[in-house]
């Protein structure tokens, strides 16, 4: 779905170049799975990996065009979590500066079986067009597996960019919850391509 502004209103530069985008391209988007945006395409989705117990995986996602209420995170739990640490599980939302600007209530349930996940964020988040990344934490004895499009060297999925700017990293171990800012000049890019989207 486009909302274009109404008469009187500012900036239509971005709801068209967001039109535009969706007519240029012919493949299945976000909207079609009823998401705001994602990281891929969801069909590409083909293998997994658990991440490190208590450190925190961020997932950046495409720029986001227009202004929008974002209330939940999407995941795919390909292999359920084995001994979840219950108040220690938390999907959350971060600024491109590592600014902490949502998070959910403990999800330490929803890790606890596999398939998709659309996890709701504690408030609705307005976003206004700009980059964000989508943060997990998982403290658990085997932490679950998380769905991705493939598992090789951490300078593909990060083709060209710098550690603070990496679509795929790994930020602070050894976290219980959720920081209130991450430093990202500190990010370690990673193999794993993990797949994430928001709704």
């Amino acid at each position: 779905m486009i909302t274009l502004p109404v008469v009187g209103t500012p900036s239509w530069g971005s709801p068209l170049n967001f039109a535009l985008a969706a007519l240029a391209h012919s493949e299945f988007n976000a909207n079609d799975h009823g998401l705001l945006a994602w990281t891929y395409d969801v069909a590409q989705v083909s293998t997994s990996a658990t991440p490190t117990s208590g450190t925190i995986r961020l997932i950046k996602l495409p720029y986001v065009t227009q202004s929008v209420s974002i209330t939940s995170v999407a995941l795919h739990v390909n292999t359920a979590a084995v001994t979840g640490t219950a108040g220690q599980n938390f999907v959350g939302l971060y600024s491109s500066s590592g600014t902490r600007l949502a998070q959910s209530a403990d999800c330490t349930t929803d890790f606890a079986t596999s398939g998709a996940k659309v996890i709701a964020l504690t408030a609705p988040y307005a976003a206004v067009p700009g980059r964000y990344y989508v943060a997990v934490l998982a403290n658990a004895g085997t932490p679950p597996a998380l769905g991705q499009s493939s598992s090789s060297a951490s300078t593909v999925g990060n083709f060209n960019l710098v550690a603070s700017a990496a679509r795929f990293a790994n930020g602070p171990a050894a976290q219980t919850s959720l920081p209130a800012t991450i430093t990202m000049t500190g990010l370690t890019p990673s193999a794993n391509a993990t797949w994430a989207g928001i709704a």
